[in-house]
């Protein structure tokens, strides 16, 4: 009996732990991409305050290079919204810069 209360408890206080590294979401309106000055990376900067969820040292925009998983998707949707004038959502994580900067790890981009 005392093995089945003890996993009990143990599961239990698994399920109280609160989850950690959720990305944070920004809706808004890309106004500039920038390129990275001799390295394979872009950043957008949007209408919006940036959000900087991580205290990133310059969090003047949202950052991707090439090095990071995604980074082609990220670039070419960001270019199609910028393109097309159309909101995008940004998808930024929640613990980690990239060059001082918020890290970007997506961006979804709307039909409004």
């Amino acid at each position: 009996m005392r093995p089945i209360i003890i996993m009990l408890a143990t599961a239990l206080a698994g399920l109280s732990v609160p989850a950690v590294g959720q990305p944070v979401h920004q809706a808004g309106s890309i106004t500039m991409i920038r390129t990275g000055w001799n390295a394979d990376s872009f950043a957008i900067v949007t209408a919006e305050p940036i959000v900087n969820p991580a205290g990133c040292l310059t969090p003047d925009g949202y950052i991707s290079h090439s090095s990071l998983p995604g980074y082609e998707t990220y670039y070419a949707a960001a270019l199609t919204a910028f393109a097309a004038r159309r909101r995008v959502i940004v998808v930024v994580d929640e613990s980690e810069c990239y060059g001082n900067r918020p890290k970007l790890i997506g961006v979804n981009v709307t039909s409004q």
